[in-house]
C-alpha cells in the first residue's frame, strides 16, 4: 500500500509556533524587539540579541522540534552572557561593563595611558554588540 505524501508544513505555520512559544516563555518576552527569526522551506534563522543565556538555550532547544522545521541557524544570535564574558576579557581593571540585549555600557575609571577609541573599537568588534556607551572617568584627571 502507498504511503500518502506528506506535504511540508507552510512557514508561516512555522513562524506561528515560534511567536507562540516567545510568547510563552517569560525571558524571552523581555528581548522581543531585539531578535528575530526568518523561516524559509522549514529553515529557521535567529538573528539579533537576548537577554540571557536561558532564553537563547530555549530557543535552540525548543525550535528544532517543532513539526516541519529542517534546519535552525542561530549563529547571529547572541545573549547578554556571553557578550558580557567576552568584553570583560578586553577592559583594563577599574572599567565596568553592563550589557542590555547588546548594548555595552561602559563606566569606571579609565586608566592612564589606555585609549577610550581603541576600547570602543574592541569592544565594538565582539560579536553581538550593537552600540557602546562609555561613561568613563579618566585616572589622575
Amino acid at each position: 500500500m502507498d504511503m500518502p505524501e506528506v506535504l511540508p508544513r507552510p512557514d508561516v505555520d512555522i513562524e506561528e509556533a515560534i511567536a507562540q512559544s516567545v510568547r510563552t516563555y517569560g525571558p524571552l518576552k523581555a528581548s522581543r524587539g531585539f531578535f528575530s527569526y526568518h523561516v524559509n522551506h522549514g529553515a529557521i534563522t535567529l538573528t539579533g540579541n537576548v537577554r540571557s543565556p536561558q532564553a537563547r538555550r530555549m530557543l535552540l532547544n525548543t525550535l528544532p522540534s517543532i513539526a516541519g522545521v529542517t534546519t535552525l541557524n542561530a549563529a547571529q544570535l547572541f545573549d547578554d552572557e556571553a557578550i558580557r564574558m567576552a568584553v570583560g576579557k578586553l577592559i583594563p581593571d577599574g572599567v565596568f561593563a553592563n550589557v542590555m540585549v547588546g548594548a555595552v555600557a561602559l563606566t569606571g575609571t579609565l586608566p592612564a595611558g589606555a585609549s577610550l577609541d581603541e576600547l570602543r573599537r574592541a569592544v565594538t568588534a565582539v560579536a553581538g554588540v550593537r552600540r557602546v556607551d562609555a561613561q568613563l572617568s579618566l585616572a589622575g584627571g
